[in-house]
């Protein structure tokens, strides 16, 4: 079914997945071909790795889809297992199901009114005990999307768009948990994936880097900031202890809801009007850590690891209100009631609560998003090494380390300063 090589190398589950697709996308069995073509840039699908698929017949349109599939390397793919396993569960289970509830409320699919923006999944599966895992999606490019340039910090329009998505993706949330509690209750499991990898890594090669990451970022603060060098004090080697207290559901309840979880500028796209400037749509994928927890991790987690000081200063009480209002806004749609469900004050406690995880997931993502990507670390290296028990022969291997060009390292350090002094002024430090 396939007149290239790459499709028989191919592992069996993902020629059965593509096979699956090909058929019920109504091309003939015997007859199509799958043409291939890589999907990623350099830096980009650390946690699987990506492929563009084109699939032809004569007389049949062509289909084309974006495979991910676990990392080949196999520090990598054990390392990340677990989180693929759960953007499967969030492609099979969880989007389907708001997706249901929306339209059982009236809402089309495609209704600008409702949460849709994520890509479509043909075939998502993963066995963990045969280390086994792919996702066939849509290949968003086809429908005009882009990636910012993650070398920029996200404009206003771009922002605003993100965080009232998320308003609607919370919105669907808080109405499923009020209004089926029995089907939302299996959904209330959904802890934090990424804490239990931090718990459970044999030589806690994340929970040094964090640490590290924080000693970095004081480094960045000027040496007469004294309340911001005093307030990051009291988080310098308890970095992942309190990580894990902010992404615990029971800390969030009663308003804790089903939310994206790593939601920043690489995991969305965006569709344009036809300026080719103005930002009509966006798309959140790489859904590997949706989880159970405060509403307000997804919304700070965006706004300040993706935009800068200077739009925060002008733009932050507006952004607040307009993730609110879309979030109030679609909720009554689906029959609920924003004061009672999540009214202002809680949304602004929530606020001075878990404002702080901004600064926390900084720690991993700032780094990461001001480093070019001719210039990212090894990755595959250091994580093999990440992988061997304490106590084994190994050789003495650096740190991978982000953003250490002249130009990245100044990039990070106006961005990581930035932000630790919005977390003082606004007193969620």
């Amino acid at each position: 079914m396939s007149d290239g090589s790459v499709f028989a190398k191919l592992p069996e589950y993902i020629q059965a997945g593509l096979n699956k697709v090909a058929v019920e996308q109504g091309f003939t069995e015997g007859l199509y071909r799958f043409a291939f073509e890589s999907s990623s840039k350099s830096g980009d699908g650390f946690m699987g790795d990506l492929f563009k698929v084109t699939i032809n017949e004569k007389g049949h349109d062509v289909f084309i889809v974006v495979c991910k599939t676990l990392p080949q390397n196999e520090a990598r793919k054990m390392y990340t297992i677990s989180l693929f396993h759960r953007e499967v569960q969030t492609y099979n289970e969880v989007l389907p199901m708001l997706k249901k509830f929306q339209v059982e409320k009236g809402i089309s699919d495609g209704d600008s009114q409702g949460f849709w923006s994520f890509p479509k999944s043909y075939y998502a599966y993963c066995d963990i005990s045969k280390m086994e895992g792919v996702i066939i999606m849509e290949d968003l490019r086809e429908r005009k999307f882009r990636m910012w340039n993650n070398a920029e910090p996200v404009d206003y329009q771009h922002t605003c768009l993100v965080v009232e998505e998320l308003g609607k993706l919370h919105a669907v949330s808080f109405a499923l948990k009020d209004q089926k509690p029995e089907l939302f209750e299996q959904f209330k499991k959904l802890c934090d994936p990424l804490g239990r990898i931090i718990e459970n890594e044999p030589r806690q090669a994340m929970k040094k880097m964090m640490n590290g990451s924080c000693e970095r970022a004081i480094s960045t603060l000027d040496k007469d900031d004294e309340l911001s060098r005093a307030k990051m004090q009291l988080i310098r080697g308890v970095v992942t202890d309190l990580y894990k207290s902010d992404t615990m559901a029971s800390e969030a309840e009663p308003y804790a809801v089903l939310g994206h979880g790593d939601c920043w500028v690489n995991n969305t796209m965006f569709c344009y009007a036809e300026d080719n400037k103005t930002p009509t749509e966006v798309s959140l994928f790489d859904w590997q850590l949706c989880r159970y927890v405060s509403p307000v991790l997804d919304l700070v987690y965006f706004i300040f690891i993706s935009t800068d000081e200077e739009l925060r200063a002008e733009h932050y009480e507006e952004l607040l209100l307009a993730y609110y209002k879309s979030l109030s806004h679609h909720l009554m749609r689906l029959g609920g009631n924003p004061e009672r469900q999540f009214p202002r004050t809680a949304f602004k406690e929530q606020l001075k609560r878990f404002g702080r995880f901004a600064l926390l997931i900084s720690f991993l993502a700032l780094p990461v998003i001001c480093t070019p990507s001719d210039e990212l670390p090894d990755i595959e290296n250091h994580m093999a090494i990440a992988q061997k028990a304490p106590g084994e022969d190994t050789p003495p291997v650096e740190e991978a380390k982000f953003s250490v060009s002249q130009r990245a390292d100044a990039i990070y350090r106006k961005r990581a300063r930035g932000l630790i002094r919005d977390m003082v002024k606004l007193e969620y430090l």
